[in-house]
C-alpha cells in the first residue's frame, strides 16, 4: 500500500474548470426542476402531502449523486468527488435560498445532503472508472500474453 496523501475534494488544482462550471450549472438546473416538481405536487395535492422535508432531502441528494457520477466519468481525470462538491455546493446554495423562509433547519439539511450527494457520487465514479481501467489493463495484458504464446 502506498502512504501517498489524497488530494482534497475543496482543492481545485488540475481540475478542468469547463466541468466544474458545468457540474454547478447541472446541479442548479436540477435543483429547479425538482423544486418546480414538488411545488405543483403541493400545489396539487395539497393536504395529502407529507413528508416533504424528506423527499426534498432524497431528491437533491439523488440529484447530486447523479451529476457527480456522471461528471467524474466525464472527466476522467481522478477528480470526480472535487466535481461531485463543487456541483453539491452550488446545490447548497440554491437549496438555501430556495427553503429559507420555510425552515433555516430544513434549509440546512437538504444544503448538507446536496453536498454529501455530490461527494458520494463522485466518489462511486471514480470507483467504476478505476475498475474498468484495471479490468482493461488485464484484458490487455492476457491479449498480448496470447500473443507471445
Amino acid at each position: 500500500m502506498t502512504n501517498a496523501r489524497r488530494p482534497s475534494p475543496l482543492n481545485p488544482r488540475g481540475t478542468k474548470i469547463a466541468f466544474l462550471v458545468l457540474s454547478a450549472v447541472l446541479n442548479i438546473a436540477a435543483g429547479l426542476a425538482f423544486f418546480s416538481l414538488v411545488d405543483w405536487l403541493m400545489l396539487t395535492y395539497g393536504e395529502l402531502m407529507t413528508g416533504i422535508d424528506t423527499t426534498l432531502m432524497l431528491g437533491m441528494f439523488l440529484s447530486a449523486l447523479m451529476i457527480g457520477f456522471i461528471m467524474s466519468q466525464v472527466a476522467a481525470d481522478g477528480k470526480g468527488m472535487t466535481y461531485g462538491v463543487y456541483g453539491g455546493l452550488a446545490g447548497l446554495a440554491l437549496s438555501v435560498l430556495r427553503v429559507w423562509s420555510s425552515s433555516l433547519v430544513l434549509a440546512a439539511l437538504v444544503g448538507l445532503v446536496c453536498v454529501l450527494g455530490g461527494y458520494n457520487g463522485g466518489m462511486l465514479g471514480e470507483g467504476v472508472r478505476r475498475m474498468r481501467a484495471r479490468q482493461k489493463k488485464q484484458h490487455d495484458s492476457a491479449e498480448e500474453n496470447k500473443k507471445r504464446s
